[in-house]
């Protein structure tokens, strides 16, 4: 089998164990709890800041000195763009829904849920494409086994770590009222990017490696912005409580042992 041929059966792997991690909204009730829903806020923001870091702006650093760019500045101008585009989404979104308020349309996702899912989609971009990437390199250079193996700890780690992000993207909309079938095929959907993007790098591998880095921090800086615009603010409804402190910490934990374990 070629590269293009193994980047898609590896993000199609990392794709299905995201469904399985939206599988989850079959398990939780309608009506989520207060407490629930603060172990959840604080566990969403702490499995996309370690995301971040570990899958994102360290693997992307290591990638431009690879390339011999100035990954400092590479990294700012791909986390700085990430901000921006979200910043016009959130305007954006925020027009829509007062437009929707003053003509009497009632508004069933919260603005926060929305910028989740895409920020969680957008996150999924770069992954797809690492694992195009690493199958291309390891087709293209058959005699180092090395870089084969290395592809599908690649798929295999970033896999696993998409488990707990299909439940970050599906639990909200049951949250918001969505019906647990149409969020099940949201929360898989997110991760369609993948194979897409994936088999899209495995193609054009020299063109697509020098923006990877560029690539991975724009993911990173959408993700932060909605965890500090959207998740934290949300997360302080639970005055007095712990529940969203200590659901933070257990998703930044087991996303940063995740990331480091299999990365």
């Amino acid at each position: 089998m070629n590269g293009i041929t193994w980047a898609l059966i590896g993000t199609l792997f990392t794709f299905s164990v995201t469904t399985l991690g939206a599988l989850n909204v079959f398990w939780v009730k309608k009506e989520v709890g207060n407490t629930f829903q603060c172990i959840f806020l604080g566990f969403a923001g702490g499995v996309m800041i370690a995301a971040s870091v570990w899958s994102l702006l360290l693997p992307g650093i290591e990638r431009a000195e690879q390339n011999g760019q100035i990954s400092w500045l590479v990294m700012t101008c791909g986390f700085l763009l990430g901000v921006i585009l979200l910043l016009f989404a959130d305007a954006i979104l925020k027009k829509q829904y007062l437009r929707r308020l003053q003509t009497g349309q009632q508004t069933k996702l919260k603005q926060s849920t929305l910028m989740l899912v895409m920020a969680i989609t957008i996150h999924n971009i770069p992954e797809g494409m690492a694992v195009g990437l690493a199958f291309s390199l390891a087709m293209s250079d058959t005699s180092d086994p090395a870089l084969f193996s290395g592809a599908i700890a690649l798929a295999l780690g970033i896999g696993i770590q998409n488990y707990p992000e299909g439940t970050a993207v599906a639990l909200p909309l049951i949250k918001d009222g969505m019906g647990k079938k149409k969020a099940f095929l949201i929360g898989s959907m997110s991760a369609i990017v993948e194979p897409i993007f994936g088999v899209l790098a495995a193609v054009v591998t020299t063109f697509i490696t020098s923006f990877m880095p560029l690539l991975l921090a724009f993911a990173a800086g959408t993700m932060i912005y909605v965890v500090v615009q959207e998740l934290l603010p949300e997360a302080q409804g639970c005055e007095g409580d712990k529940t969203a402190t200590l659901g933070f910490i257990a998703g930044f934990l087991i996303m940063m042992i995740l990331d480091v374990s299999l990365g």
